[in-house]
C-alpha cells in the first residue's frame, strides 16, 4: 500500500546525520546549563501530557531548568531529527512514543535516521489499544466483525488512523494482512479528528489507545470497543490475538525518554537516576492511571531498556516489510 508522503524541504531532516556531532561538554560536569525535552507532537498531546508531568520531577532530580520543547511534523521524524542534530551531551532529550524512531525511516526516504541512532533510557509508561467501532454501526463483537470483513459479499468498511505512517496505520494494514479483510484506510491529521468522525459514523473502525478522552466514550458508549490488542487481559474485553488468525497481533503504545546513542554513559546514567527518582515519586502515576495508562514506578535497567528497545524495532520493522507498505 502507498503512503503520501508529506512535502519537506530536504534540510528540516538532513541535520539528523550530524548524530555525529561533536560533544561539546565531554570535559564538564552534566548537567551544566538548561536542559530541553523535545517531544515531536504539538502541545496538548499524550506524549506532550507526559513531559510537562516529568519536567517538574526530573529537573528537581537533575538541579538544572527543564524546558519541554514541541516539534511537531513528518511523523514525529522532525523532533527525533532535532534532539540527533544537538551535541550529544544530555543536554537535549527525546521524550516520545514506540514509533517515531523507528516508523518514519522506513516510510519516507527523506527522513536520514535510524532507530540504532537512539538508544532507550528507560520506558515511562504504557497504554493498551482497543479495536473500536462507530456506534450505529450493527456489529457488537470482535467475532461479528471477523465475519463479516472475511465475508467477499461484505461491503468494505473504512478504518480511521491518526495518519500515514504512524503506528495506527501499520495496525490496521497488519490486521487487513492477516484477516483477509477488505478495510479502506482514512488517514487523519492526528487522533482527535479521527475519533470526532467514528463518532459522528463517517468511518467505521479504529485502533485508538484506551486513554484520556478515549476511554471516557469508550465508558460512556458514545464509541464501543470490541477487542484490545495486549498480550495480557485488559478491561473485560477480548483480547485479538486469541482469534483465528490474529495470533501476532499484539500492540501496546509506550512512551519513554530516548538519547542519542553517542551520549557518554556516565551523562546517560545521570539522565537514568533522574528518571527513577521521578517514577519512584506519587505524582507521574497518578497522572498516569487518571490518564488511563500504566507507569512504571522504577527506572528500567539500562541493559534492559536497550533491549526492549531492539526487540520492538525488529518487531515493526518485519510487520513493515510483511505488510509491503511503500512510500512514494
Amino acid at each position: 500500500m502507498k503512503i503520501a508522503r508529506r512535502s519537506l524541504l530536504a534540510a528540516a531532516l538532513t541535520p539528523a546525520l550530524s548524530t555525529l556531532a561533536p560533544l561539546t561538554n565531554a570535559q564538564g560536569t552534566f548537567p551544566s546549563r538548561r536542559i530541553s525535552v523535545v517531544v515531536p507532537f504539538p502541545a496538548g498531546g499524550p506524549a506532550d501530557m507526559v513531559a510537562r508531568v516529568m519536567q517538574p520531577l526530573m529537573q528537581k532530580a537533575l538541579g538544572e531548568t527543564m524546558i519541554v520543547e514541541n516539534f511537531a511534523g513528518v511523523g514525529g521524524a522532525i523532533g527525533v531529527s532535532k534532539v540527533l542534530a544537538a551535541p550529544a551531551d544530555g543536554h537535549t532529550i527525546l521524550l516520545t512514543t514506540v514509533a517515531e524512531p523507528i516508523l518514519p525511516p522506513l516510510t519516507m526516504p527523506s527522513v536520514r535516521y535510524k532507530p540504532d541512532d537512539l538508544l532507550l533510557v528507560s520506558q515511562l509508561s504504557y497504554t493498551h489499544i482497543a479495536l473500536v467501532v462507530r456506534p450505529n454501526l450493527q456489529i457488537r463483537t470482535a467475532q461479528a466483525l471477523l465475519d463479516y470483513l472475511k465475508n467477499p459479499a461484505s461491503k468494505p468498511l473504512t478504518y480511521a488512523t491518526p495518519g500515514s505512517g504512524t503506528l495506527y496505520h501499520l495496525m490496521g494494514e497488519h490486521f487487513k494482512s492477516l484477516t483477509g479483510a477488505q478495510l479502506i484506510h482514512v488517514p487523519y491529521k492526528g487522533l482527535a479528528p479521527a475519533v470526532n468522525d467514528l463518532i459522528g459514523g463517517q468511518v467505521d473502525i479504529a485502533f485508538l489507545p484506551m486513554a484520556g478522552s478515549t476511554a471516557k466514550q469508550i465508558e460512556a458508549g458514545t464509541l464501543r470497543a470490541l477487542a484490545h490488542t495486549a498480550d495480557t487481559p485488559v478491561a473485560g474485553l477480548p483480547r485479538l490475538n486469541e482469534f483465528s488468525g490474529l495470533k501476532d497481533f499484539v500492540y501496546t503504545v509506550w512512551t519513554g525518554v530516548f538519547l542519542p546513542r553517542q551520549t557518554p554513559a556516565e551523562v546517560v546514567t545521570a539522565v537514568h537516576k533522574a528518571i527513577d527518582t521521578a517514577l519512584q515519586g506519587p505524582e507521574f502515576g497518578a497522572y498516569t492511571r487518571e490518564a488511563g495508562g500504566t507507569a512504571l514506578t522504577r527506572a528500567m535497567p539500562l541493559k534492559q531498556a536497550q533491549t526492549f528497545y531492539n526487540a520492538e524495532a525488529q518487531r515493526l520493522q518485519r510487520v513493515f516489510q510483511a505488510v509491503k507498505l511503500k512510500a512514494d
